[in-house]
């Protein structure tokens, strides 16, 4: 089973950009959802009614925040979770958090919602999020801001949520206090402004080759045969990078990069939605990344969009500081953060 860690750094670190994650184990229990838009063409697609109720609400909440508007986005079951946890938080666990979150972050915390992209019915939904404000160390008086980036996959029951699962590079939040913390992907580029994504009615998705395959390439840690499925020049964003990586090479260094910091991966198929010429597919599970530690809590999300040169706009989604620290590093940055139990920041 993967490690328990400070309840109280979890508590806070898991709700630091609010709507998380759903363990592989309630990914299987729920079932992964599939869906493809009825209609695949040059503008996004119409949103289901509910899903834009939701977003209207998502981002007002996230403009004005309030904890009253926090937990109207989940149902009466909904629950959450993130890198780090074992489980998923209900309702009092979820409150208890946000309720944290605006105390360390002093309310500065802000939150925008990109545009989302939806199953034909409305019940998946994948966006990515920026998220900004500052927040102070146990012990100091001076804010230090924060301004990144998230990837968030929510299952939604009408306008709210029931489940949702957060993708994050935790890194990003905690070099302000360390600013030695690896970087795994460091000096990988040149890195080049995305290509603008294909128009036409006549657009398909790039789906990144059989399903099936493509697991057994991520538990195989199989390069080679992950950038084998994609279709046409490749483009490649993810954690780490400021802009895209050009070509089939460096995409393959930059997974041989990512596969260095774990012995072993298994991952099973969460959602899968389909929407204009983009593909989303989600893969949830556990890392092992080293022999003395316990297999650590791990997802990805991939998009597939096709993009005007004809190939493949290819983006990654997850965690690495349980990659690139140790137990005992990641828990004193925690602690530097949000303080102890005997001496919590809040």
């Amino acid at each position: 089973m993967p490690r328990n860690r400070t309840m109280l750094a979890l508590a806070v670190a898991a709700v630091l950009l609010p709507l998380g994650a759903v363990p592989a184990a309630a990914a299987a229990e729920s079932g992964p959802r599939t869906g493809a838009a009825a209609q695949e063409g040059a503008a996004p697609a119409a949103l289901p009614q509910n899903v834009e109720t939701f977003m209207t609400a998502y981002r007002d909440w996230g403009t004005y925040p309030s904890t009253a508007k926090y937990m109207n986005l989940f149902t009466p079951t909904g629950t959450l979770m993130d890198s780090g946890l074992d489980a998923p938080k209900e309702r009092p666990g979820i409150e208890a958090q946000y309720n944290a979150l605006m105390c360390v972050t002093e309310n500065s915390y802000r939150f925008a919602p990109g545009p989302p992209t939806s199953s034909p019915s409305g019940d998946v939904i994948f966006l990515k999020a920026r998220n900004t404000g500052h927040v102070k160390p146990a012990g100091t008086t001076t804010p230090i801001p924060f301004d990144f980036r998230t990837m968030h996959r929510l299952e939604l029951n009408g306008s709210q949520v029931q489940q949702g699962r957060r993708f994050w590079d935790q890194t990003e939040l905690f070099r302000s206090l360390d600013p030695t913390l690896p970087r795994l992907f460091e000096g990988m580029g040149p890195v080049a402004p995305a290509p603008a994504p294909a128009t036409g009615p006549g657009v398909t998705p790039p789906t990144g080759g059989d399903p099936a395959q493509r697991l057994q390439a991520w538990n195989t840690r199989d390069a080679d045969a992950l950038v084998d499925g994609l279709t046409g020049p490749v483009r490649l964003s993810g954690p780490g990078l400021n802009g895209v990586l050009a070509g089939r090479a460096k995409a393959e260094e930059y997974l041989t990069r990512l596969f260095s910091g774990m012995t072993a991966l298994q991952l099973a198929p969460g959602n899968r939605v389909q929407q204009g010429g983009t593909t989303f597919q989600e893969w949830v599970g556990h890392a092992t990344v080293g022999a003395d530690r316990p297999p650590v809590t791990f997802g990805i999300v991939e998009s597939f969009t096709r993009n005007q040169n004809g190939g493949t706009t290819w983006d990654l989604s997850f965690d690495t500081l349980d990659l690139v620290a140790s137990p005992d590093r990641i828990n004193s940055l925690r602690v530097q953060l949000f303080g102890s139990p005997t001496q919590p920041a809040c």
